[in-house]
């Protein structure tokens, strides 16, 4: 894995300094936003303390002439509130994260219709789960990302764009192992011997392959449609398959995920109105055994999943923007059974909605300067009321104010 690593990052760098003439003349326009917001977090009516999240984004982009540019960015991300977030196959509540990325992108026009875009990037993501995490660097699913990638823009005529892509990844969480070593102590030497074969360590590491192909049609000025298709294998080279008797085979775990979204917008006078509907199928060879009730679970990740989004852009005037917005997704597991609050399995397949409505309003204050005010609720109801692992039924709202700046 690292020697696959190392050899991502020297080709994809080889190919940016292929790209990027050596020339005198350069150009270096730099691009930032700053979001500092203050606020609070509900949770099934819990209210959390005052808090505040933070959004930095920064890039000196460098033109070397009008075909080739080099973007170096960097983005930092805090939030300091509790949110139910998707982790490793359900909904887990974290109280703070923390993200730094860095990426190096280089675009090449390589005619008027045609560019292509290479890049290469690491992020680190720390998360807090629990109120005993007093600092960053210790949660259980901090996670490092490297990532190369490329991809072609080809604009057939005037209304119409296609672009395409490729990107490798490699995700490694640093503090979290297998935790089956722990389980000797309670079974005999044989059975554990038996059980933990071919368990793994790093089971959540993973690398993964990424194609996807856009389209966007503009059908008149005010009017437009996109259409994106993307696959994504996911392969976990230290994780390996669950069998119906508990223990472990030596094949590994791969998964395959499918999303397809449409997309349209239309440009008022005074308003844009924005639909997003997106369809994802994920597929895993993976299964699951819980071991307190003896019950094998197949295909346990499998699911589907709709979500649709409309929004709308009100421009009240000059600058004052008002955003309104609801997402409503639907998701069906296909082989993950619903389970009482007991955590007696039941006939049914898990299914659960989730409803998120939300609002922004930006109000100019001083040139760069403008004043934000943000505010959120969601819902999330299941026919699963077991929840010792996942969260699948709660309310969560939030209201957030302060200052953005761009330059």
């Amino acid at each position: 894995m690292l020697k696959l690593r190392n050899i991502l990052l020297l080709s994809s760098f080889f190919i940016i300094a292929y790209y990027l003439p050596l020339t005198a003349e350069l150009k270096i326009t730099p691009v930032a936003n700053i979001s500092l917001l203050g606020g609070q977090y509900f949770l099934e009516g819990e209210t959390d303390s005052f808090t505040g999240n933070a959004n930095i984004f920064f890039s000196p982009v460098i033109n070397f002439s009008e075909k080739t540019a080099l973007l170096p960015i960097y983005q930092g991300i805090y939030s300091g509130t509790k949110d139910v977030k998707e982790l490793v196959g359900g909904g887990t509540l974290t109280r703070k994260v923390l993200d730094n990325s860095l990426t190096l992108k280089a675009t090449h026009k390589i005619s008027d219709d045609l560019k292509a875009k290479v890049k290469v990037g690491y992020k680190m993501e720390y998360l807090q789960e629990t109120e005993d995490e007093d600092k960053f660097g210790d949660g259980l699913f901090d996670y490092n990302r490297i990532i190369a990638g490329m991809e072609g823009e080809k604009a057939l005529n005037e209304n119409w764009n296609l672009r395409a892509g490729y990107d490798f990844y490699i995700m490694s969480y640093p503090n979290y192992s297998s935790l089956i070593t722990t389980y000797q102590t309670s079974i005999d030497t044989a059975t554990y011997t038996e059980i933990s074969k071919n368990a793994g360590e790093d089971v959540l590491d993973y690398s993964t392959h990424e194609l996807f192909f856009e389209t966007i049609r503009s059908f008149s000025e005010k009017l437009s449609g996109k259409i994106i298709y993307d696959i994504a294998y996911k392969s976990f080279n230290d994780q390996t398959i669950v069998k119906s008797d508990g223990s472990f085979s030596s094949s590994k775990r791969s998964d395959l995920v499918h999303l397809l979204s449409f997309g349209i917008s239309n440009k008022l006078e005074k308003v844009t109105l924005n639909i997003v509907n997106s369809v994802q199928y994920y597929d895993s060879n993976q299964n699951s055994f819980d071991a307190n009730r003896t019950q094998y679970n197949a295909n346990y990740y499998d699911f589907f999943q709709n979500n649709i989004m409309p929004s709308l852009v009100f421009s009240i005037s000059k600058n004052v923007r008002l955003s309104l917005w609801w997402d409503v997704a639907y998701r069906m597991y296909l082989k993950r059974p619903a389970q009482n609050e007991s955590g007696e399995y039941q006939d049914s397949k898990i299914s659960q909605i989730t409803n998120t409505t939300g609002t922004n309003l930006v109000i100019p204050v001083y040139k760069s300067l403008s004043l934000n005010i943000a505010g959120s609720y969601r819902d999330s109801s299941s026919n699963n009321k077991y929840e010792a692992n996942y969260r699948y039924n709660y309310n969560t709202s939030n209201y957030f104010a302060g200052i953005n700046w761009e330059y």
